[in-house]
C-alpha cells in the first residue's frame, strides 16, 4: 500500500511500532505462534470500533495501542473531503503491522524466521475473520459505507499480502522442493538471469501443457 505520502508515514509508523511491540511481547510471554491470529483479529476489530465511533462523532476511549493507532489514522485523514477518508491510512498501517510483528519475534529470539506458510495462513485468517465479523454488525443503512470500506480494505490487504509476499515465498519453495501442480493448466516458474548469468529472480509463465510430449504420444 504505497499510496500514503512519505510525510504522513512517520506518525503512523510510531503507532504501528507500538502496537507491534505490544503484540510481540504478549506472544513471547505465552511462547506463541499461531496465537498471533487472535492478537491480530482483536486489534483489527478495535481499530474498526474506534474508526466507526470517530466517523459518527461519538466519544472514544483510547485505552489500547490499537485504538491509539486508529485515532492517528483518522486524525491524519481529516483534511480530505471524502468519506471514509482513513481507508488508505488503515491499509498502510495494517500492511506494516503484519510485517513488523514477525520481525520483532525474530529480534526477540522467539522465532527463527520472519515468514513461513503457517504464519501466512494465520494472518490471512485473522484478516478474513475480522472482515466477516465486521460485516455482521447492524448499523444504519446510511452508514454502510463504513462497513463496506473496512471490509473491502481488509480483503485488499489480504490479497496484497498474497501477491507481494507469499507468491515470492512460494517461488523459492518450488525451487527448493519442487512443484505440486501437474494439472493440464497451470503456471510454471522461469528463472530471470542477470548479466553474470546468475538467477536474479523468477516470473510465472502460462504454458499449454496439453502439448507436452511424452515418451510415446502427445497429450492433446
Amino acid at each position: 500500500m504505497p499510496y500514503i505520502p512519505q510525510a504522513d508515514r512517520p506518525r503512523l509508523d510510531i503507532k504501528v511500532n507500538e502496537l507491534a511491540e505490544e503484540i510481540a511481547s504478549e506472544l513471547v510471554k505465552i511462547n506463541g505462534t499461531g496465537e498471533i491470529a487472535t492478537f491480530y483479529e482483536k486489534s483489527f476489530l478495535a481499530i474498526y470500533d474506534i474508526l466507526y465511533d470517530l466517523e459518527t462523532n461519538k466519544k472514544v476511549k483510547l485505552d489500547s495501542k490499537a485504538k491509539l493507532l486508529a485515532n492517528e489514522m483518522f486524525d491524519i485523514s481529516k483534511a480530505r473531503d471524502h468519506r471514509p477518508s482513513w481507508l488508505g491510512e488503515m491499509n498502510y498501517s495494517i500492511t506494516r503491522l503484519i510485517q513488523i510483528v514477525p520481525r520483532k519475534m525474530v529480534e526477540k529470539g522467539a522465532w527463527k524466521e520472519e515468514f513461513r506458510y503457517w504464519l501466512f495462513a494465520q494472518t490471512v485468517g485473522a484478516l478474513e475473520r475480522a472482515a466477516l465479523e465486521i460485516n455482521k454488525k447492524k448499523i444504519d443503512e446510511k452508514l454502510t459505507y463504513i462497513l463496506n470500506g473496512m471490509v473491502g480494505s481488509l480483503f485488499d490487504i489480504k490479497d496484497e499480502y498474497k501477491r507481494r509476499v507469499n507468491t515470492a515465498y512460494e517461488a523459492l519453495q518450488i525451487r527448493k522442493s519442487g512443484d505440486c501442480y501437474d494439472a493440464p493448466y497451470h503456471t510454471e516458474l522461469e528463472d530471470i538471469k542477470n548479466s553474470n548469468g546468475d538467477t536474479a529472480g523468477y516470473r510465472e509463465i502460462m504454458k499449454d501443457f496439453r502439448k507436452v510430449k511424452t515418451e510415446d504420444k502427445k497429450i492433446e
